[in-house]
């Protein structure tokens, strides 16, 4: 039998090493790996001053003060929350796919792309949650790269998961990688922080790394955009834990219900390359091992999906300003929009330091029922985006957005639902629009 690989866990924001003592037991106790090889990262978090390049800095240079391996595929690592913000900036700063040192890859309840809390880190909720002990240094750096349709967990997934199949992160032969993430809130005055469809930290569906993109490019006047979709390269598998919370599902206050929790931590860390394939397309046996000992979890939970925003203009500026229409028919029919505005949409987060991102939280269930609804349903979804400043009158420069004359629509229907709305993922929505500049800006005179 070959030689376990060591194993490193790395915590979560507001959190230290000393959380992670009864995992470590559990895995020495049922993995077989000696206590000395499991490492206990420590990583400062609340410092407002220290960034994720900054700890990813210090993680390097750590990882060879620890004398871990170097090796490609030669480390175990398992994260909490933040700490898979914090190994994804790592890994893809000073590695390269085949060369990165870790092999498999146990996020528990990631905070891949954000948490709802991060931007009340200062208020009551977020002291209610994490503790009253830390004062007027609450990390600031680590919780804007946090917030909900935050830049930076979107530029981090171009660098490992949005990248061509060639330059694959995960999957077979490259970095076995599997998400739990609980579906109950918490309890007590913490109770505060939860909402339908998360651990009562993070979304079901901003902790998955089974992701996809679309790119929209809408031409100037009425005219369809352009509408690309990909997923994620390589393969991660995921699943939900049924009844665990944020905390829970590290082990730190009760054992699972039935085991499974326990189970899946260990089998996420004995997983080999045939139980992955290359490609993030269609199923696997590991996959398929989560969803039948979880997988109901899936049907019983909130059905959401995290769809992050980002609206830019055809010079590559971004447009901070705009909301989005959506409507069934070129006719006027405000009670099927009022339907949808305030069933689908649970809710709506502007990045506080730039309003050209944002996320939509969506409510699958609901609109898969106010799609098949008797009256109300459709057959065709049409998108478009209504921004400010708007090109009329005496205005120079803006945006022809206001009616269907100025601008078209994105037309969603038939295979393309399951792309554009789908449970517990993220969504990333790219979206360019013709910025209009009126020949009186720059003109030649004869002299």
């Amino acid at each position: 039998m070959p030689t376990p690989n060591p194993i490193a866990i790395v915590h979560g924001w507001s959190d230290d090493f000393g959380s992670f003592q009864k995992l470590r037991e559990f895995l020495v106790a049922n993995l077989g790996v000696p206590a000395t090889i499991i490492r206990l990262g420590d990583w400062i978090s609340l410092d407002d001053n220290v960034g994720y390049a900054d700890i990813a800095i210090a993680l390097e240079r750590a990882w060879h003060a620890a004398g871990l391996p170097t090796s490609p595929r030669s480390v175990d690592i398992v994260v909490h929350s933040t700490g898979a913000l914090v190994v994804r900036e790592w890994m893809t700063r000073y590695h390269a796919p085949e060369t990165v040192p870790i092999g498999r890859f146990l996020q528990l309840a990631p905070a891949n792309f954000g948490s709802h809390l991060a931007h009340k880190g200062r208020s009551f909720i977020g002291r209610a949650v994490k503790g009253w002990k830390t004062g007027f240094q609450t990390g600031t750096r680590i919780l804007r790269g946090l917030e909900l349709a935050s830049p930076y967990t979107r530029a981090l997934a171009d660098r490992d998961l949005f990248v061509a199949p060639s330059k694959r992160w995960y999957g077979a032969g490259r970095i076995l990688s599997t998400v739990l993430v609980g579906n109950k809130g918490y309890t007590g005055i913490q109770a505060i922080a939860n909402e339908a469809g998360s651990d009562g930290t993070v979304r079901i569906g901003t902790a998955s790394l089974q992701v996809a993109q679309a790119s929209v490019v809408f031409p100037p006047g009425p005219v369809a955009p352009v509408v690309q979709f990909r997923n994620a390269a390589g393969a991660t598998a995921f699943a939900i834990v049924d009844g665990d919370n944020h905390s829970d599902i590290t082990m730190k206050d009760k054992p699972s219900r039935n085991g499974i929790r326990e189970e899946l931590i260990l089998g996420a860390l004995r997983v080999r390359d045939g139980d992955f394939p290359e490609s993030a397309d269609g199923a696997f046996p590991w996959q398929a091992t989560l969803d039948a000992r979880a997988g109901a979890a899936k049907l019983s939970s909130p059905r959401r999906q995290n769809t992050v925003v980002h609206l830019a203009d055809s010079v590559g500026d971004d447009v901070d300003d705009f909301f989005f229409e959506f409507w069934r028919s070129e006719r006027s029919d405000k009670t099927f929009e009022q339907r949808f505005y305030q069933d689908v949409i649970s809710h709506v987060h502007t990045y506080a330091a730039n309003g050209a991102w944002r996320t939509l939280n969506l409510d699958i269930d609901k609109f898969d029922a106010l799609r098949m609804h008797g009256t109300l349903g459709f057959q065709k979804l049409l998108v478009s985006v209504f921004a400010s400043p708007a090109k009329t009158g005496n205005a120079k420069v803006g945006y022809s957005t206001a009616t269907g004359r100025d601008i078209g629509a994105w037309h969603i229907e038939g295979r393309d639902f399951a792309k554009a709305f789908s449970p517990h993922r993220t969504l990333c929505v790219d979206i360019q629009i013709p910025r209009i500049v009126d020949d009186a800006v720059f003109r030649f005179r004869q002299s």
